[in-house]
């Protein structure tokens, strides 16, 4: 485990884009997963700078994103396949082809978990996976007690998740999914190198006891330690208590 401290939010940002540029910059085709919510966006913004300056060139560049919403379309505006055009795909080269996001729109989750364990194993699996870490120490939609050996799966989301979910959705809890389907454990785990970008004070808790705690299903980022090329970067307050 690696342990990169920054500044601020926007310096956390620029170290994180970085590393994912160097990644790409030496494997043209690199397979990227990537993750949604509100600690990747810098990152994002970054990457999209270095390209429109042309330092970084996603033409062969594989997406996979950890998970989406059971039952909101794509075109619904808080899908995550929404968030990743908003904030990434439309403003960098990404081939249209080479971008996969769990169908949240089938009703079939046993085969919409299938079909993605099967798209990620044709990509050749994950070089890079992004992450962001839930006050709970969830890592996609794998909350506490999630099996550390599953794919991709159907969660349940915790009421703990739809209430911090419900700000994306008018401030009404009824309006929030139930459901997602995520990249289970065991699929971030075989990644080649995994990033995880943390920042605010809000998470400084959640840090120290995931990477500096026992490793438990519990709290589900904590099998990270075990990663042979796991980074991450964070900010002072995020960092404050380790």
């Amino acid at each position: 485990m690696k342990i990169i401290r920054a500044k601020d939010y926007k310096d956390m940002s620029r170290k994180a884009a970085n590393i994912i540029s160097a990644q790409v910059i030496m494997k043209p085709h690199a397979v990227l997963g990537l993750a949604t919510g509100s600690s990747p966006v810098g990152t994002y913004s970054q990457l999209i700078d270095w390209y429109n300056k042309g330092d970084v060139d996603f033409s062969e560049v594989t997406t996979i994103n950890l998970d989406e919403y059971r039952g909101l379309p794509r075109e619904h505006d808080q899908s995550y396949w929404y968030f990743m055009h908003k904030n990434f795909f439309d403003s960098v080269n990404v081939q249209p082809d080479r971008i996969f996001v769990p169908d949240g729109s089938n009703p079939d989750a046993a085969e919409a978990c299938r079909e993605y364990d099967a798209i990620i194993q044709r990509a050749g699996g994950i070089d890079l996976q992004l992450l962001g870490i839930g006050h709970d120490g969830h890592i996609g939609f794998n909350e506490p007690g999630a099996a550390f050996e599953l794919g991709t799966h159907c969660v349940d989301l915790t009421k703990e998740t739809i209430e911090a979910n419900k700000r994306f959705f008018n401030n009404d809890e009824s309006l929030v999914p139930r459901q997602a389907y995520t990249m289970g454990i065991k699929t971030i785990m075989q990644a080649r190198k995994v990033l995880m970008v943390a920042s605010g004070a809000d998470k400084a808790q959640i840090i120290k006891k995931a990477f500096f705690g026992p490793v438990t299903p519990e709290v589900p980022a904590s099998i990270l330690q075990m990663h042979p090329d796991f980074v991450l970067v964070g900010d002072q307050d995020a960092l404050s208590l380790i």
